[in-house]
């Protein structure tokens, strides 16, 4: 992967505690991991009908280095936008990690 590709960042978000209240209760939510470089791949579109509606999801595929930490139930921010991962892949001998991801609908 030549680094000049990798011209986005995104935010690699993960659920975990983030706190605790008065009651020393855990408080669970979105945090940062890490701020990486990102190749994004051709994005796909896509509407399936469902309940009498056409749904449409932002797809986006992003290439970034190698990384353990992440799986699919993480979540990736780009450009103020919360994706879902969807799959994580390998490329390459550890060199590529490819992550499907969909847009988060709130």
């Amino acid at each position: 992967m030549r680094a000049g590709k990798m011209d986005r960042r995104v935010t690699l978000l993960k659920w975990q505690e983030t706190g605790r209240d008065a009651m020393n209760t855990p408080i669970e939510g979105w945090a940062a991991v890490a701020t990486v470089w990102a190749q994004q791949r051709p994005e796909r579109g896509g509407e399936r009908f469902t309940a009498a509606q056409i749904a449409g999801a932002r797809v986006m595929t992003f290439h970034i280095r190698y990384r353990t930490d992440i799986g699919v139930k993480d979540r990736l921010s780009y450009e103020g936008q919360i994706f879902e991962i969807s799959d994580v892949r390998e490329l390459g001998r550890r060199v590529v990690s490819e992550i499907d991801c969909v847009a988060v609908q709130e």
